[in-house]
C-alpha cells in the first residue's frame, strides 16, 4: 500500500483541533459539538475545493436504501452476538447483570434526545469523515487484493480503522475506547458494499445505541 499523505495530514489536523479543544478545558457537550462540526465540514471543504460531487465520499442517492437494508440484516447476524459477550464478561469480570428496561426509562426524555444525539451528532459526521473522506482517500493507493464478502479490501480497511480508534482515544484518553476498532470493521464493510455510506451510518448509531442501553442497565 502507498503511503497517501493527504489524509493523514487532514486528520492530524483534526486530531490537534480536538486536543486544543479539550486542553481548553472544554466540557464534553461542547467538545463533542466541536468533533461533530469538525468531522462534517472538513471533507464538504474538500469536495468544495477539488469541486468534486459528494458521491465520491459516499453520499449518494445510488445504494442509498441497499446499504440502510443491509446495515439493519448485519445488526440482526451481529448484535445478538454482542450482547451475548457484553453479559458474560460482565457478569464474570466485574459481577454485574443486565436487568430488564422499564418503559418510564425508554421514554424518558433525556433517553431520546441521546439517541437522537448519538444519530445527528456522532454516527453521521464521523462516518463522513472516516468511512466517506479518509476511507476514500486510502483506497485510491490501496491495491485491495483481498475479497471480503464481496467487498475488495486491503490494508486501507486496517488503517481508516487504526486512525478512528486512536481518534476516539486521542480525544477522550481511555484504553477501552480502542475497542471501537473492530465495529469499524463492519462501518468500512458497509460502505464499501454498496459505494455508499448511508449502511454504516445506520449501522453505527444503532451500535452506539445499543452499547448506551447496555451500560445503562447493568445492576
Amino acid at each position: 500500500m502507498k503511503l497517501c499523505k493527504s489524509p493523514y495530514i487532514i486528520y492530524a489536523v483534526v486530531m490537534l483541533v480536538l486536543i486544543a479543544a479539550s486542553r481548553l478545558a472544554l466540557s464534553r457537550p461542547y467538545l463533542g459539538v466541536i468533533a461533530a462540526v469538525v468531522f462534517l465540514y472538513i471533507p464538504i471543504a474538500l469536495l468544495f475545493v477539488k469541486k468534486q460531487v459528494p458521491g465520491v465520499y459516499g453520499i449518494s442517492k445510488k445504494g442509498f436504501g441497499k446499504s440502510i437494508a443491509r446495515s439493519l440484516l448485519a445488526a440482526i447476524i451481529l448484535f445478538p452476538l454482542y450482547i451475548a459477550g457484553f453479559y458474560v464478561y460482565m457478569r464474570y469480570v466485574y459481577n454485574l447483570r443486565l436487568s430488564f428496561p422499564t418503559a418510564g426509562f425508554i421514554r424518558q426524555p433525556q433517553t431520546l434526545l441521546f439517541v437522537l444525539n448519538m444519530l445527528l451528532m456522532v454516527a453521521i459526521p464521523e462516518e463522513i469523515f472516516y468511512r466517506g473522506y479518509v476511507q476514500s482517500e486510502l483506497h485510491k493507493c490501496d491495491k485491495r487484493t483481498i475479497n471480503l464478502f464481496g467487498v475488495k479490501a486491503g490494508m486501507s480497511f486496517l488503517m481508516v480503522n487504526v486512525l478512528f480508534a486512536a481518534g476516539h482515544l486521542i480525544v477522550l484518553p481511555d484504553i477501552a475506547r480502542l475497542a471501537v476498532f473492530f465495529p469499524g470493521l463492519v462501518f468500512s464493510w458497509l460502505r464499501e458494499r454498496d459505494d455508499n455510506i448511508a449502511g454504516s451510518v445506520v449501522f453505527h448509531w444503532l451500535s452506539d445505541v445499543l452499547s448506551f442501553f447496555l451500560f445503562a442497565l447493568l445492576r
